[in-house]
């Protein structure tokens, strides 16, 4: 662990200390803990991003696929 220092509002900080001692965690614990959730959040929404822009570049090839096969019965599935 490496110790830092972090400048809080006065309202910031008086939430996160109320916030913290409700949940039974240390001052240290929940910044920690709620610097990993907003840092997996983000992470989520880029990958969000990626795949939709992924489906977006694809999509006139899929629509492609589809319309070649959309005589296909399925019987030999």
């Amino acid at each position: 662990m490496k110790r830092i220092n972090i400048n809080f509002s006065d309202n910031l900080l008086y939430e996160i200390k109320r916030t913290s001692k409700e949940l039974n965690m240390n001052l240290s614990e929940f910044v920690r803990e709620a610097t990993e959730v907003y840092s997996s959040k983000i992470k989520e929404e880029k990958l969000k991003k990626e795949l939709a822009e992924g489906y977006k570049a694809k999509a006139k090839l899929n629509l492609k696929i589809c319309e070649d096969y959309k005589y296909i019965d399925g019987e030999n599935i």
